[in-house]
């Protein structure tokens, strides 16, 4: 069984009521208030007209932040389009690479713009959780659609490739905040008991926006110019920010909104950029991202004719390392003795919670890219498929995904648990990465098209379960904080998975296509085949079935990894520790202690 609390305690005291948005997370004195369990939390909710019950499909459920039916639904459909946005601009870019680096005539750097914006959020995102807390949840969305509207505006506008790069990532700064504030401000809206279907409902959306991006992209890159793609954004951008401004504002800022007397705090500008860490911010950026530059720098940088650029020896890469290294110690130094409000509170990484709930979504979202990124590869290069039919088989992914989100949202809704439903989904990767680990010259159509499908399941599932279980663990007070530090591990595990993976097959393809290929002109053979696996479908037969086993090869090693990386998340979830909700219908009898 999982660990739980002991019931054996007192009644807790009057709840005060949820806190304001701008509640410090960390008291500068006195002793640290008792963190109440959620079961309690919803017994103390007032049944008035400060959490008036929302009709929902035939179901009820709290309304905690006292808006309408109607404000409540717009504020939703508002948090899910910018979770569209996000899915969207990501997958409109990928689609992109193609005609941008032809038209800069720099294709060897197109990795780049995707992997400038994903260092850029790897980066930002955990700072926006601060932020929240500063200058409000309104605001740090506004400042969000800011960076990510003016990094597209830049992308439109570009001269270069390197201006392009660069735009991507100030885009990046944006992006990190829509998806982390963005599920904050979910969590202000709904209880814990519902937060996995809306949760759910937002993957939905997120799904949408990964399906329409890459066609959508195609169509306005064809016939009117891939900069048209970036300013077809703008308007939704522009729609996106104004539902923000107009429905975020009392959320939780507002004393008649949060439901509790507590007075707000009044500050000025200049004491609220007083309150923000920019030390912490900047060691922090720092410390991430020079090692993600090591190792893309290390894995995406090639010449001309294929080669790698750097080797992990190089001093280039080996001072990025050290840099990271420094930059770590100064910032842990800085939050524990400086910093009087630290970006990130180190005491969320002292439990055990979190820091499980960390391991698990860094380990699959670095599962789920790494084989997102090298399953189209054995379509293309080993059945050789055309980039069409390979994308087919990956359409039921998506899908599998978003049901596995709203599906479990639902389970913990009638049962008010998490723990094992967190265990069984999370055991759905190991089934996944056996199944794909089988595949071979002849795998069979049947099972291509189902052997990813347990991998998007387990991913769509166990974000949204690991969000209610880490909102049920810390307390609606370290939402903020702690969903932005979920978000910038599995943004570290993305960045991770697809440039270690990448880097991974490369090198033992390599060794394959050198031992198989021999004779003159064979490093010319080899190095065509590296840089295009549409080069293989041109071969001699003999030399076609040599590159589409090197290609088996280098991928059954990503694969056989991922079997070792899907036992570790699911050996992570079994440190999570489990609050009960079954009390949220009904008083429990007693308080929870803390493990």
């Amino acid at each position: 069984m999982p660990p739980s609390a002991s019931p054996h305690r007192a009644p807790p005291p009057p709840y005060p009521g949820p806190a304001g948005e701008r509640t410090p997370l960390l008291a500068g004195s006195g002793p640290k208030p008792r963190r109440e369990s959620i079961a309690q939390y919803a017994t103390h909710l007032p049944d008035t007209a400060e959490t008036p019950v929302v009709e929902n499909s035939g179901s009820k459920h709290y309304n905690l932040a006292g808006l309408s039916q109607t404000d409540f639904w717009i504020l939703c459909i508002s948090m899910w389009w910018c979770s569209f946005l996000s899915a969207f601009d990501g997958t409109i870019v990928a689609t992109l690479l193609g005609p941008i680096s032809s038209s800069f005539l720099a294709s060897n750097n197109a990795s780049w713009l995707g992997t400038s914006y994903l260092l850029s959020v790897c980066c930002f995102t955990p700072i926006y959780g601060r932020l929240c807390n500063i200058i409000g949840r309104q605001a740090s969305m506004l400042v969000s659609l800011f960076f990510f509207s003016l990094g597209n505006i830049m992308c439109a506008v570009a001269p270069s490739m390197q201006f392009l790069i660069a735009a991507r990532a100030i885009a990046g700064i944006g992006g990190g905040g829509l998806t982390s504030v963005g599920s904050t401000i979910m969590s202000d809206l709904v209880p814990i008991t519902h937060r996995g279907i809306f949760q759910g409902y937002g993957n939905i959306m997120f799904g949408l926006g990964s399906g329409l991006g890459a066609p959508l992209g195609g169509i306005i890159s064809d016939r009117l110019g891939w900069r048209w793609a970036f300013y077809f954004q703008i308007p939704l951008l522009v729609l996106a920010a104004s539902m923000v401004y107009l429905k975020v504002t009392y959320t939780v800022a507002s004393p008649a909104s949060s439901g509790t007397s507590t007075p707000v705090r009044r500050e000025t500008a200049l004491q609220k950029l007083g309150r923000i860490d920019f030390l912490g911010c900047f060691l922090l950026a720092g410390f991430i991202g020079s090692s993600l530059i090591a190792v893309s720098l290390r894995t995406s940088s090639t010449s001309e004719d294929g080669a790698d650029l750097y080797s992990w020896s190089d001093p280039l890469i080996l001072s990025l390392f050290a840099a990271s290294a420094v930059l770590l110690v100064a910032f842990l130094w800085v939050e524990l003795r400086v910093a009087k409000e630290p970006v990130l509170p180190i005491e969320l990484l002292t439990r055990r919670t979190p820091v499980a709930i960390a391991i698990n979504n860094f380990v699959i979202s670095f599962l789920t890219y790494a084989l997102m990124y090298s399953i189209p590869l054995y379509f293309t290069a080993v059945r050789l498929m055309s980039a069409e039919d390979a994308g087919k088989h990956l359409i039921p992914n998506s899908v599998l995904g978003s049901v596995g989100s709203l599906s479990t949202g639902f389970i913990v809704r009638a049962t008010g648990r998490y723990y094992w439903l967190t265990f069984f989904c999370g055991s759905c990767s190991i089934v996944a990465t056996l199944l794909l680990s089988s595949w071979n010259l002849d795998t069979s159509e049947a099972l291509m098209w189902t052997s990813f499908g347990p991998q998007a399941f387990s991913m769509g599932s166990v974000t949204t379960l690991t969000i209610v279980g880490l909102i049920a663990d810390v307390g609606r007070e370290h939402v903020a904080v702690a969903t932005s530090l979920s978000y910038v591990f599995r943004t570290t595990g993305q960045v991770l998975g697809v440039a270690l993976s990448g880097a991974l097959t490369q090198a033992v393809l390599q060794r394959e296509l050198v031992a198989r290929i021999t004779g003159p002109g064979a490093d010319k053979v080899i190095s065509a085949i590296r840089q295009s696996s549409e080069h293989i479908k041109t071969l001699p037969p003999t030399l076609q079935l040599a590159a589409r086993t090197s290609y088996l090869n280098a991928l059954h090693a990503v694969l056989f990894s991922g079997i070792a990386f899907s036992f570790v998340g699911v050996l992570a979830t079994c440190f999570m520790r489990e609050v009960p909700m079954g009390g949220v219908a009904k008083a429990p009898d007693s308080d929870e202690e803390e493990a």
